[in-house]
């Protein structure tokens, strides 16, 4: 199921936000988001994920990131 055009939009701030904390810069996250294929996801980007609709998973996935733990 794929989410809706706004719908993506406010998920992808919530991701980059939170991808932010982690990455160095903006540029970095945001060629992260596009292009990284993340293992734990079976190889998707963040940006797929968004779209299938699987942002919370994505934000839980950051937040156990920045408080230290390694994916």
């Amino acid at each position: 199921m794929r989410a809706e055009p706004s719908t993506i939009e406010n998920h992808t701030a919530a991701v980059l936000d939170a991808a932010e904390r982690i990455c160095a810069s903006r540029v970095q996250t945001r060629t992260w988001f596009h292009n990284e294929p993340i293992d734990v996801f079976d190889g998707q980007t963040a940006e797929q994920l968004v779209a299938a609709g699987h942002t919370e998973a994505l934000c839980r996935y950051l937040r156990s990131l920045d408080a230290g733990w390694l994916g």
